[in-house]
């Protein structure tokens, strides 16, 4: 992930070298989505596509080998799956003369949250990607979305309903035969209510540090990943109740790819350069990127109701 900075007016280098990696780190430690996604490649002269190899499961060969002599190979199914990359980004502009010579406290403000921003936005718009696709499964075994009942919250029987559609389909892993799932807060608030609920400190406090951004904690073989930008779906449970719809996704490996962001820049001027006065500052970020749902048998969907 490459990343360029420049400082306008009086900036330093040494500055400017503090600030571009300053907002490589809050960017990184604020993506919740990014990590759990298949890496893409931008193929040579294809401008700005982004290309994921979608294969198929190989089937068992039954048939026994004959002595000294090669089976024939049968060949590995994949298909080409490919997305466009799109670009993303803002400046803000701040109302005052800053001094550069010296790390300003209110330049560096800026810089934490358009890396939040910038990192917020990467989420938000794979979550928009994801929102319809997975294989849908409806919490406490309801018909449809719409029929979803306020108490229809998400349950450990769902959460074995998910695992077992997953095992079956023979999804893998993410790590160690544990399964992700990306929830919203008010989901992760019922799940932490059962007795097997595991929070992620606890085995963070044994020695695995390998956590995502936002785990929450593990239940029956599942990590939880908490973020907000998880899809909540305003009113669409039962109309008579008004019912807000939580979208959890558990997914294997290749549930979804997304590429790098590519051609990450910052931009610090302060002064403005465009600011004929030059009494304030301008910060800001461009990025690129590509997701792309890959296989929606390694994602279930399960949508539920929250205790409110």
């Amino acid at each position: 992930m490459g990343n360029t900075i420049s400082g306008g007016g009086g900036a330093t280098s040494i500055v400017t070298d503090y600030l571009e990696k300053k907002f490589l780190i809050e960017s990184r430690k604020n993506l919740v989505l990014k990590p759990l996604g298949m890496g893409g490649s931008v193929p040579k002269n294809s401008g700005n596509k982004v290309v994921w190899n979608r294969f198929s499961l190989p089937t068992a060969k039954t048939t026994a080998l004959t002595d000294a002599t090669d089976p024939s190979p049968t060949g590995l199914s994949a298909a080409l799956v490919s997305a466009n990359l799109n670009a993303y980004g803002n400046f803000e502009r701040i109302g005052e003369f800053l001094d550069m010579t010296a790390v300003s406290s209110i330049v560096e403000k800026a810089v934490d949250l358009l890396a939040y921003e910038a990192a917020l936005t990467v989420d938000t718009v794979i979550v928009g990607e994801l929102s319809a696709n997975g294989t849908a499964l409806i919490a406490s075994a309801v018909a449809a979305r719409n029929s979803l009942q306020a108490n229809d919250v998400f349950q450990v029987t769902d959460l074995r309903k998910a695992k077992r559609q997953l095992d079956t389909f023979a999804a893998r892993p993410h790590t160690a035969n544990r399964y992700v799932a990306t929830s919203h807060p008010d989901v992760i608030f019922d799940l932490e209510g059962d007795s097997n609920w595991t929070n992620a400190h606890i085995y963070t406090e044994k020695g695995i540090n390998s956590v995502y951004n936002g785990e929450a904690g593990e239940l029956y073989g599942v990590r939880f990943v908490q973020t907000q930008q998880a899809p909540v779906l305003i009113a669409s449970g039962s109309v008579g109740q008004s019912v807000d719809v939580y979208q959890t996704h558990i997914m294997g490996k290749d549930f979804f790819g997304v590429s790098e962001l590519y051609g990450l820049k910052t931009w610090v001027d302060a002064p403005s350069k465009n600011v004929v006065l030059r009494h304030a500052s301008d910060v800001a970020w461009k990025a690129s990127f590509a997701v792309k749902s890959l296989n929606d048998s390694y994602g279930i969907r399960v949508e539920s109701a929250a205790t409110q």
